[in-house]
């Protein structure tokens, strides 16, 4: 119902409810339960990691397992969060003197230093694999255009000389509008915009897919899973409708396609796994666009969540566990 907040992250399906947060096994079986003072989560997963926090409110929790490593109190409005697999933490925050703060704090909730941004609005943020990069997306709306700004940060430079610490800096000056950033492995930014999704790697910034072409309708872009990215392409007529989902290697730059007659209601991917909600049947393919499992469902499906092994399929009144 409304009051269950159901993710999945590393071995578990968790629910969030009424301040608990419960952790089940593949089995359905309650391993463990933590008090979170939550009551509109937003999360962050990586790994064996769940980051939640107080959607513009200023609580946030950093788990593992059973365990709550750590819990803060921060000083503005929590808009987004992020965390990487070694459990570094970074937040944008509103609703102070400055339009945006960026706080970056280490796996045992250490502050390592704050972002201060004066006259643009942080959208986005990630931290490198190695723990070493901090880079964030801006928007700045006081000219004509909206203008999207992602800067990379040194996280060593920036607690020691701040103001030497932007390694890299990029302004998109066509009016495209970047929404998100993720880091792969070797230290290559991936980023989405409503045309494309490029890598920035070092000083280079490479286009790798395209979101708008031309006697194409691609409805749907994503940058989540692991050194792979994919795209949904449309073909509809009269008698039937085709979905394309083509998934590209970020590293080899190969390109796997799985096709079906159907339109998708919603897609989610994790790590090496992509699903397909069609309504009442799922499709989970692999990053090669081989069909890993079809699951067919006598009701209709509300969402999906998935972890390593094994997905929740969640329905108004109970949460199904599949192997994947």
């Amino acid at each position: 119902n409304e009051t269950n907040n159901i993710y999945a992250y590393d071995k578990y399906i968790c629910i969030l409810s009424k301040n608990t947060l419960k952790n089940y096994n593949s089995s359905g079986k309650l391993e463990g339960e933590l008090t979170i003072e939550i009551s509109t989560p937003i999360i962050s997963t990586n790994g064996r990691f769940l980051l939640i926090a107080e959607k513009e409110k200023n609580k946030i929790y950093l788990v593992s397992g059973n365990e709550l490593i750590w819990q803060k109190d921060l000083e503005g409005e929590i808009s987004k969060i992020s965390v990487n697999k070694n459990g570094y933490v970074s937040v944008i925050l509103s609703g102070t003197t400055y339009k945006s703060v960026i706080q970056l704090f280490d796996s045992s909730g250490n502050e390592l230093f704050k972002q201060y941004l004066s006259s643009t609005t942080a959208m986005d943020s990630d931290i490198s694999n190695d723990n070493q990069y901090l880079a964030f997306l801006e928007i700045n709306t006081s000219g004509t255009l909206v203008q999207s700004i992602i800067k990379v940060v040194s996280i060593q430079k920036a607690k020691t000389t701040p103001s030497e610490s932007v390694v890299y800096k990029y302004s998109d000056e066509s009016g495209a509008l970047i929404t998100n950033i993720k880091y792969q492995s070797g230290n290559k930014l991936v980023y989405i915009s409503d045309s494309s999704i490029n890598i920035i790697k070092g000083e280079t910034n490479e286009k790798v897919l395209n979101l708008v072409e031309e006697g194409k309708k691609i409805n749907f872009g994503d940058i989540e899973l692991t050194n792979y990215i994919y795209r949904v392409i449309e073909k509809s007529s009269l008698l039937s409708n085709e979905t394309s989902i083509e998934i590209l290697n970020i590293g080899s730059q190969k390109t796997s396609i799985y096709t079906l007659n159907s339109v998708p209601k919603e897609m989610n991917s994790y790590n090496d796994k992509i699903s397909i909600n069609l309504g009442s049947e799922v499709h989970f393919i692999s990053t090669n666009g081989w069909l890993i499992k079809r699951y067919i469902s006598s009701q209709e499906i509300k969402k999906i969540v998935m972890c390593n092994n094994f997905a929740g399929i969640v329905y108004r009144n109970k949460i199904e566990i599949v192997n994947i």
